[in-house]
């Protein structure tokens, strides 16, 4: 995102959390996985919002991070 110029802030979570968890610990070996969220307001229910520019960043970021994955060393 900074090397783009994609504005984009951090998320710490209280409670809950993503799928992504799972995924890393699946099977013997697990797998990398990462997640890009949106900030909302008011998450499921009927009222939750976000804002658009968070939501075009998002979009931005994940095109970016599509086009460049072959670039990226995955060694650990």
């Amino acid at each position: 995102a900074d090397k783009h110029k994609i504005k984009w802030q951090p998320e710490i979570l209280q409670a809950g959390g993503t799928d992504t968890a799972g995924i890393q610990r699946m099977g013997k070996t697990g797998s990398i996985a990462g997640a890009i969220s949106i900030p909302t307001r008011h998450l499921h229910q009927v009222i939750e919002m976000a804002d658009k520019s968070d939501i075009s960043s998002c979009i931005d970021l994940l095109t970016i991070c599509l086009k460049e994955i072959d670039k990226h060393s995955w060694t650990f």
